[in-house]
């Protein structure tokens, strides 16, 4: 086990706004059918909280708000892992179009039955929200599994619990549970879920007044194996070749050995971890 430290994060950072940025600029077409435009954008929105908590972390040294964005960028991960980085097509596709599905339910009840909201156009939002749902429904209905036990499958669409252990238990999993599905260790888990709780939800401990430079440093650190989670999860669900090709072409990797604050002993350290397949960077 190494300690990470400032320099490998930003090596991190660096990568995934790489994977990031070539990614958006691929992936411009939204379909429901074709997945990779709402992956890329799923992965722009996680490297964009990656940043958030930098800035939090540098800036206001604010530990409670830099560890709810840390607790947000953990599940966001997880989500990510747990519908796209899967072997079977068939159900990585399904588990898709149940989550997009579960996102327009929940908007729709939570935002649109309360305050009618328009985009720049003609049709009310509402009625895009619904024709959207009804094209996801059209799709789950000429899905393989569809045509497999009605009744579970019609309760698993009903509640769109893309969260579902399997077919054959169809019982909608917990995060802490689904930590561990994308491969984090039960006890790592229990940290991400238990202490990270304190300060999302304004518990007893997230009221302790002092703040080292320490503990602050400590949240950059602890995020380093999510990063490099989403990096691995990257590699697997979009082609190897592209994807290693455009990261040594990144003006963002080269830009960051000239930072003034870059070390070459710190990336040293964690590069010799490596090559041990040490990936273990926890404090």
């Amino acid at each position: 086990m190494i300690k990470a430290n400032p320099t490998i994060f930003k090596v991190y950072l660096s990568i995934m706004d790489s994977f990031s940025e070539n990614l958006s600029k691929k992936y411009t077409e939204s379909s429901i059918e074709n997945p990779d435009h709402f992956k890329a954008g799923v992965i722009q929105k996680i490297v964009q909280m990656f940043h958030t908590l930098a800035i939090i972390t540098k800036e206001t040294k604010d530990e409670v708000s830099s560890r709810c964005v840390l607790r947000g960028i953990l599940d966001n991960v997880t989500t990510y892992c747990f519908i796209y980085d899967r072997d079977d097509k068939n159900d990585m596709m399904f588990r898709h179009y149940l989550y997009v599905l579960d996102g327009y339910i929940c908007y729709k009840n939570s935002v649109l039955n309360g305050i009618m909201e328009k985009r720049n156009s003609e049709i009310p939002f509402e009625q895009l929200c619904d024709n959207a749902m009804e094209q996801i429904s059209k799709q789950i209905e000429c899905h393989p599994y569809s045509r497999l036990n009605n009744r579970i499958i019609g309760k698993i669409v009903r509640n769109a619990n893309w969260k579902y252990e399997s077919l054959q238990n169809p019982q909608g999993l917990k995060f802490r549970d689904m930590y561990i599905q994308i491969g984090l260790n039960s006890q790592l888990a229990d940290y991400y879920q238990g202490y990270l709780s304190q300060f999302v939800h304004g518990l007893s401990f997230s009221n302790i007044p002092y703040v080292t430079q320490e503990q602050i440093m400590n949240v950059l650190y602890e995020s380093i194996p999510l990063a490099d989670k989403l990096i691995q999860s990257i590699y697997k669900t979009f082609p190897k070749e592209e994807i290693l090709h455009e990261v040594f072409r990144s003006k963002t990797i080269l830009n960051l050995f000239k930072e003034p604050d870059y070390n070459f002993d710190d990336l040293f350290i964690y590069v010799k971890a490596l090559i041990r397949k040490d990936k273990t960077l926890l404090i």
